[in-house]
């Protein structure tokens, strides 16, 4: 996957302006274009009171949020400009749910970029999280961690390998990504409960693959269970300080449904370095 053309959803918030400092260095790194996208929905009033409203107070409303939405714009290229990008960003606002329209909007450009997710977001009408926008906008999404500061790649990153579907198409999202990073941790999770289909191939390895893309890529084996997946994969990325960790955000549940994975919430809600997640 070529990476050219990044989204950056952008709200004004301090995880959103994160996100901003990251996509400035991923746009520099690899020739990209950022768009901002911020989705808003106007107040709406119930028939049986916005009769009794009058016209000049609805149309001081609608003035009211159009300012507001040309300050988060207006915030969106001074954070552009002050994370240093070269070039100008390109700017959309749009009218309508955001749990419909950011992913759909996803859809047209390589990447979307959004600070830290914090529960859900329902500002912008509708429910809003990683979960939704990935099962939605079928494209992957690199989420910033709210403590995160620029400084030089260190051009290293980690994939959490489980052999999983998921885990498959986030390590191909991200190939682009990977063949430019100078080490390469796999992070396999050795648990004894683990499914028949995420068993190693005794054939092959996802070592040989990525040694095929030129990729130096090193094969760490951690114990854990299921249930400390998240935390030992951070602390092994609080360990080295990777510039990305690539993981699957999904597994099956009981009855063939795809459930957001227990280790992929827990990752994005106490995660210290930037995750690439896909479906």
């Amino acid at each position: 996957m070529a990476i050219k053309d990044l989204l950056v959803a952008y709200d004004g918030n301090e995880n959103a302006k994160r996100a901003v400092q990251f996509a400035v260095q991923m746009a520099e790194k690899y020739d990209a274009s950022i768009t901002g996208l911020h989705v808003y929905k106007p107040k709406e009033y119930e028939s049986q009171y916005r009769r009794w409203i009058p016209e000049s107070v609805l149309k001081n409303i609608q003035e009211a949020e159009l300012s507001a939405e040309k300050s988060i714009e207006d915030d969106f290229h001074e954070q552009i400009k002050a994370a240093g990008a070269k070039s100008k960003a390109k700017w959309i606002t749009c009218e309508g749910r955001a749990d419909v329209l950011m992913p759909r909007y996803a859809r047209y450009f390589d990447l979307l970029i959004a600070g830290q997710f914090r529960g859900v977001d329902h500002s912008g009408g509708g429910s809003l999280n990683a979960e939704e926008l990935l099962l939605r906008s079928g494209k992957p999404i690199i989420a910033v961690p709210a403590s995160y500061e620029r400084q030089p790649f260190k051009e290293e990153a980690a994939v959490a390998w489980d052999g999983s579907r998921a885990a498959a198409r986030a390590l191909t999202d991200a190939m682009q990504i990977l063949e430019t990073k100078k080490r390469l941790d796999v992070i396999r999770l050795i648990d004894d409960a683990e499914d028949e289909d995420k068993r190693v191939l005794p054939e092959h390895d996802l070592i040989a693959h990525l040694t095929a893309h030129g990729i130096n890529a090193n094969l760490v084996q951690l114990k854990a269970s299921k249930r400390d997946a998240g935390r030992t994969i951070l602390d092994h990325c609080a360990q080295t300080n990777p510039d990305l960790l690539v993981m699957g955000a999904y597994g099956r549940g009981k009855f063939g449904s795809f459930l957001f994975g227990s280790t992929a919430q827990y990752v994005l809600k106490n995660m210290t370095v930037p995750v690439l997640m896909s479906h």
